[in-house]
């Protein structure tokens, strides 16, 4: 079975590998140029646990990057059984709507290749009914009918980064489409990947469950965040109430407080509340998940707020602890916000221009003094902040804080050895003063 694969970004690279080691002939085509010239020198652009191991063992044969432009790749999409869209969708904060001009510019090149005979499966995140228009585009262009003539399906990606291999071999498959025949197919090819495929009604159905996913773990996020900002107001320390509130009280799962961000987690709450206009308009507000969004947003403007001093250090820029992702982190839009008030400001993590994922924005680069050394930059700075749980920061003796330097930590990660400590605040500790 040959198998075409649009993007081979985070998502997208380890699915098209996990694919080849399944025993499919996977074609990766990416516009990427530098990524796919790190791709055929047998190299990964980005850590993923397992994902090296599977290069080496298919690069040339289950396994062949592409560029759309630079290589000829009509061969492949005319033999290919199975076309996989995996390309990202841009940010797009509502009333903003997502530009899925990538989507479409794909779908307008299978249709030049010839999509007869083929199953496309989406496992791009989409606003609500975009699956729809898509069918009824090809379905318009070609004469060709869906489920008869060819078969398509959306199929949401739910894999985490630093899992995804694992992920992508185990997580149930939902698969939303319209006739049998189409399930058939679909289920077929995920059988050879693994995990339990379960069918939905429709394609929107499944569009839906790929924003609820996201919008669901991002408004529980923000309803601890809420709880800390509360906590301080009140002279409470939240990271006591929650684990009390928690222990041997299976009702309550409550999450500690913390930034929440990232590629999917920053913009999916935006995409669903697209859906969710018909609904604001009737009852004049918008939803839990949208304010969950902002409550999370928010969290940057109170630490920028409250920061004192000229110099200032951020330390950890990815969106999450031991990744090396910086989209929409909060870290970069934080040291953003803190150069446009005017601070010095100094920035440290351990994946810092290892990979393009890891780049700082022109913007942001351009402004702002790297630290190689983060206990000389402690040293150097009026303000500390730590604003991503890195295990190097964990595993950070205290030893390494100058009594100088207010320490501004957002994940609690020193609460119990510096709690009390002059110039130590906490998230959820009174951070204000």
């Amino acid at each position: 079975m040959k198998v075409c694969i649009f993007g081979l970004g985070r998502i997208g690279l380890p699915i098209a590998l996990v694919c080849a080691d399944s025993g499919f002939q996977v074609t990766g085509i990416d516009v990427n140029h530098t990524m796919l010239e790190i791709l055929r020198a047998g190299e990964v652009p980005f850590n993923e646990p397992g994902m090296q191991e599977l290069l080496d063992r298919h690069l040339g044969s289950g396994f062949v990057p592409k560029h759309p432009q630079r290589d000829d790749v009509s061969g492949d999409l005319r033999e290919a059984d199975y076309v996989m869209l995996a390309v990202g969708t841009g940010f797009a904060r509502y009333p903003e709507k997502p530009d899925l001009s990538t989507l479409y510019s794909i779908i307008g090149e299978l249709i030049t290749a010839g999509i007869a005979g083929k199953t496309i499966i989406l496992r791009v995140t989409l606003p609500v009914g975009t699956a729809e228009k898509v069918i009824e585009m090809i379905e318009k262009k070609t004469g060709l009918r869906e489920g008869y003539d060819f078969w398509f399906a959306f199929v949401p990606e739910r894999i985490m980064e630093g899992k995804a291999v694992e992920e992508e071999r185990s997580l149930p498959k939902i698969v939303g489409c319209a006739g049998d025949e189409t399930f058939d197919r679909v289920k077929s090819f995920f059988d050879r990947i693994g995990g339990d495929v379960i069918r939905v009604s429709s394609p929107r159905t499944a569009e839906f469950i790929k924003l609820i996913d996201n919008s669901w773990r991002n408004t529980r996020f923000a309803f601890a965040n809420e709880l800390a900002f509360l906590a301080e107001e009140q002279g409470i320390d939240v990271m006591e109430a929650i684990a009390c509130a928690n222990k041997g009280y299976e009702r309550n799962q409550i999450p500690v407080p913390g930034p929440v961000s990232g590629y999917c987690l920053g913009k999916d709450p935006y995409i669903l509340e697209n859906a969710f206009e018909p609904v604001q308009r009737r009852r004049g507000f918008n939803s839990l998940w949208y304010y969950g969004r902002r409550a999370n947003d928010w969290l940057v403007d109170k630490v920028v707020e409250v920061v004192s001093g000229e110099r200032v250090l951020v330390a950890g820029l990815s969106f999450k602890a031991d990744i090396d992702d910086y989209r929409y982190s909060h870290a970069v839009e934080l040291v953003r916000r803190l150069l446009e008030r005017g601070h010095k400001v100094m920035v440290h993590d351990p994946y810092l221009d290892k990979n393009e994922y890891t780049s700082l924005p022109d913007d942001v680069a351009a402004n702002v003094a790297k630290a190689t050394s983060l206990g000389e930059a402690i040293k150097q700075v009026d303000v500390a902040i730590f604003a991503t749980p890195h295990q190097e920061y964990r595993d950070m003796s205290v030893d390494v804080f100058s009594s100088s330097t207010r320490i501004i930590d957002l994940w609690n990660i020193w609460r119990e050895q510096l709690s009390g400590e002059p110039g130590y605040y906490g998230l959820g500790r009174d951070l204000s003063r």
